[in-house]
């Protein structure tokens, strides 16, 4: 749990001093953080905090995960809720069902999730649940038309590549 020092003049608890879960530690449970928490090892399990999760590069999530702010460098495997704004920094890998007011998703990294990005109202509840096997991702998505597999990716219309390869296409 999070780490709490007492005032020993009022007895009363202060938090917010922040949690820091070390690359050597493996834990499994239910956990419940008050203010900062960095994982740096792995965590398997429901985690809810009010702050700010930080899960670093050599850091694992494995189950569902609620909290205000959302910074991942590493692995998360669940379902996730960032009730501000969720962050996916360069080779960090998020899979699951994924709600948030805001989202960064940097290139290299990998975001494969059902995504939904509310913009206004409060964010549904969190809802503890074990992280979702592959096989259930592939039910909860939409079907997709086939696609030739030889066919080479082609970029966004109207971007800067799409663009080159026009004027590309119109020199030869």
């Amino acid at each position: 749990m999070a780490k709490t020092d007492t005032d020993n003049t009022t007895g009363k608890g202060r938090s917010g001093q922040g949690s820091f879960i070390g690359a050597e530690c493996e834990l499994e449970g239910r956990f419940t953080f008050t203010g900062p928490l960095t994982i740096a090892g792995h965590l398997k399990g429901p985690v809810k905090s009010d702050g700010l999760v930080l899960i670093e590069a050599t850091g694992h999530l494995e189950g569902s995960l609620e909290a205000a702010i959302i910074i991942v460098h590493g692995k998360l495997t669940g379902n996730v809720t960032a009730h501000e704004s969720l962050e996916i920094w360069n080779e960090a890998v998020v899979t699951g069902k994924v709600l948030t007011r805001s989202i960064r998703v940097d290139a290299g990294s990998l975001l494969t999730a059902d995504l939904r990005v509310a913009t206004d109202g409060a964010l549904p509840s969190h809802q503890a649940a074990a992280a979702p096997e592959p096989s259930s991702l592939e039910t909860t998505t939409p079907a997709m038309p086939a696609m030739d597999p030889n066919r080479p990716a082609s970029p966004l219309p109207g971007s800067s590549l799409a663009r080159k390869l026009s004027a590309m296409n119109e020199n030869q």
